[in-house]
C-alpha cells in the first residue's frame, strides 16, 4: 500500500508540469487509482444525459459524485453551484468536489442557505496529506463529513485526528 501510494504521489508531482488540459486528465487517472488502493468502490469518468461526471465513489452507504478540478484559477461559486445543482437530481446522492488550488472566498457564502447541504469541498492540500500518507481517504470523508454534520461548514479543516 505504503509503495503504491508512493507511486501516485510521484505521478502527482509530475503531473504538476503538465499542460492545463492533461492536467485534469491525470487527476481523472490519479484519483481513480487513489481509490482503489485505499479499497473505495470507484465509478470511473461517464456521462450522462449531456452531464460530464468525473466519477462517483462509495462510502459508508451513500454514493458521491465526484468532481475533479485542476485549474490555475480557484474554483468560483458558479463552478460549485453547477456541480450542486448536477447532485440534486440524483436519488439520495451527495458530491465532493476536489478543486487542487482551491476555492474563491465566496464560495462558502453563495452556496445555498436552508437548503439540503450535500456536496463536500476538498483541495489540493487535503489530497497531497492523503498521498503523504498523514490520513486515508476514508479518514478524510469520515472527518469531512463529521465536520459539514456537527459544524456546518462543507470546507473541513487539513488537520485532525484520525
Amino acid at each position: 500500500h505504503d509503495a503504491q501510494l508512493r507511486l501516485l504521489r510521484d505521478q502527482f508531482v509530475r503531473a504538476q508540469s503538465l499542460p492545463p488540459q492533461q492536467k485534469g486528465y491525470a487527476l481523472e487517472k490519479l484519483f481513480v487509482d487513489l481509490m482503489r488502493i485505499s479499497g473505495i468502490p470507484v465509478e470511473e469518468p461517464f456521462a450522462i444525459a449531456g452531464e460530464q461526471l468525473d466519477g462517483a465513489v462509495k462510502h459508508d452507504g451513500s454514493y458521491y459524485l465526484v468532481e475533479l478540478k485542476w485549474t490555475a484559477a480557484k474554483l468560483d461559486p458558479k463552478e460549485v453551484g453547477h456541480f450542486y445543482f448536477k447532485v440534486q437530481g440524483k436519488l439520495e446522492a451527495r458530491g465532493i468536489v476536489i478543486a487542487i488550488n482551491g476555492y474563491t472566498g465566496g464560495v462558502l457564502e453563495t452556496l445555498p442557505k436552508g437548503r439540503e447541504l450535500n456536496v463536500l469541498l476538498l483541495d489540493g492540500e487535503h489530497l497531497r496529506n492523503v498521498l503523504d500518507g498523514r490520513y486515508t481517504f476514508q479518514a478524510l470523508l469520515d472527518h469531512a463529513i463529521r465536520y459539514a454534520s456537527l459544524k456546518g461548514p462543507l470546507y473541513c479543516p487539513h488537520e485532525f485526528d484520525p
